[in-house]
């Protein structure tokens, strides 16, 4: 009779550790069920390939200015277009990830920016339903590009036969210069300097291109403030933090290359106090026309301002 109790509660506690088990497992996988459901859409987007620019150009068409543009993307997804945050344009990646677009230039400043969205459909003309929330049973998920491309011309009848300004703006980054509103870069030699860009805690990055391989010393007011190699691409980047207080410089650019003369291009240069709190983050645009040099100056999302710097080549 002993035996047999002990039997049935062996058996008791068997039957009752197994039903702990299957209640902790389904408990366990319906929370990390869930975890994977909240965490979908951030996963999604974490995974999807954002929208870059990889060709920028301006053509004519029918007499009027237009640009070409064309990059990278999620294959399949969506890219939408848009000037000053209003949508002119939506296409359709193609299954080998490359998109391309061609837009009319509206006015003498333009901002474009893209949005990428999976899970869109388009029609046959490549307009898209793109509004928060499903799309044919299926989740819209939005990325915003980090790139802005701006297109500016300088007002009035003078300038009129003279190039606008086009290029590719990237926080943290060199700026891309397409186009030159001048005849040509800042040259001594094989040395050029191209664009300046810089934040409002001083931090700078001066760019240019060398035909020659070798060193970049960068001087401010002769002061020498550092080094940056010549890439194998012909382009140079020096990249520093809080090193330009607000005021006027003169910028040196010097080659280095054994056996070789020392190139110097010089630019003036000036960063300029912050621009004023306008209480709203609508990007605004604000640009300093002179004849040997263009200062365009962006409020960003959050506060502070993004600031590049061209020259004309003399």
């Amino acid at each position: 009779m002993k035996r047999h109790s002990i039997i049935g509660m062996i058996c008791g506690g068997l039957v009752l550790a197994l039903i702990l088990f299957v209640a902790v497992s389904l408990s366990g996988g319906g929370a990390q069920s869930r975890a994977l459901q909240d965490n979908s859409a951030e996963g999604i987007a974490a995974s999807l390939t954002p929208v870059t620019f990889t060709q920028v150009s301006e053509t004519m068409n029918e007499g009027s200015p237009s640009l070409r543009l064309s990059g990278i993307a999620e294959p399949g997804a969506v890219v939408s277009l848009l000037d000053r945050g209003e949508t002119v344009q939506q296409v359709r990646v193609t299954p080998q990830g490359v998109w391309s677009a061609s837009i009319d230039v509206t006015g003498p400043g333009m901002a474009i920016e893209a949005i990428l969205f999976e899970g869109a459909e388009a029609d046959d003309e490549g307009s898209a339903d793109t509004e928060a929330g499903t799309s044919s049973g299926t989740a819209v998920t939005s990325i915003r590009g980090i790139e802005t491309i701006f297109r500016i011309e300088q007002p009035g009848e003078a300038y009129a036969d003279q190039p606008a300004l086009i290029m590719v703006v990237v926080p943290g980054a060199p700026t891309r210069l397409i186009q030159s509103p001048f005849s040509g870069l800042p040259t001594e030699g094989p040395l050029s300097v191209s664009v300046i860009d810089y934040d409002d805690n001083g931090g700078v990055i001066i760019s240019g291109v060398s035909e020659q391989a070798g060193r970049v010393r960068v001087y401010a007011s002769n002061a020498a403030i550092g080094e940056t190699r010549v890439g194998a691409d012909g382009r140079w980047t020096y990249i520093a933090s809080s090193v330009m207080p607000v005021g006027e410089y003169t910028i040196r650019a010097e080659l280095l290359s054994d056996g070789q003369s020392n190139p110097v291009v010089a630019v003036p240069f000036e960063r300029l106090s912050p621009l004023p709190e306008t209480g709203s983050d609508d990007g605004a645009l604000s640009v300093s026309f002179s004849s040997f040099r263009w200062q365009i100056r962006r409020s960003l999302v959050g506060g502070g301002t993004q600031s590049a710097v061209i020259f004309a080549p003399e």
